[in-house]
């Protein structure tokens, strides 16, 4: 493993990354809901996933595709199912954070994710990444069209290193809005978040 495959990785997977997809808007609600600390595991999860997607490709290859394609539309499917049900509970958390205290008698939390913490988060956040069909495709296509170093142990760990730093940013970002808007204001970001999820899962189901 050399540096300069290191570096092609984080060059290779900074782009793709930061990619404002379904995950990347998760990441930010955690961001939001819990601030960076308790939300930082979400992050390492992902990017443990995408490591994973990594050596996968780089030992499977082309054959990738190839195997996941009778089930690919089912994969995609039941990624938008996940994805419409998250996305629900988010917006029922935001709408009853919106509502006057008067009005909520000590509600019980229904946002996605609540009770779990550190490696539970973390795991929760790499099964969900390991569902999408398009990623692992994605980085095998990178593998058979990559040059010389891409497909390397040191490419893989780039690629771990890019994800996250690009995953981690979108914690931050939630992280610092959370802890500088309002509470209601924050609440009206998280419903406009889960409002952003839905359009991408019809997206999904369209392209399906």
């Amino acid at each position: 493993m050399t540096f300069a495959n290191v570096l092609l990785g984080l060059v290779i997977g900074l782009p793709m990354m930061i990619a404002f997809g379904p995950i990347s808007v998760l990441l930010f609600d955690q961001g939001l809901e819990r601030g960076v600390r308790s939300a930082a595991p979400a992050a390492l999860g992902v990017a443990t996933a995408d490591l994973t997607f990594s050596v996968i490709a780089a030992i499977a290859g082309a054959t990738i595709a190839t195997v996941l394609a009778p089930v690919e539309h089912l994969m995609v499917l039941a990624a938008v199912g996940v994805l419409v049900w998250i996305a629900s509970a988010m917006a029922r958390s935001a709408i009853i954070e919106m509502r006057p205290l008067r009005d909520t008698p000590t509600p019980t939390n229904s946002a996605p994710f609540v009770g779990l913490n550190g490696s539970r988060l973390a795991g929760a956040f790499y099964g969900l990444t390991m569902v999408n069909p398009v990623t692992i495709v994605l980085f095998a296509s990178v593998v058979v069209a990559g040059t010389a170093g891409v497909g390397t142990p040191g490419w893989a760990v780039g690629m771990f290193l890019a994800s996250l730093i690009a995953h981690g940013g979108f914690v931050l970002l939630g992280g610092v809005l959370g802890s500088t808007l309002s509470a209601v204001a924050t609440a009206r970001l998280r419903l406009a978040a889960a409002l952003f999820m839905v359009g991408l899962a019809v997206h999904f189901l369209l392209q399906a």
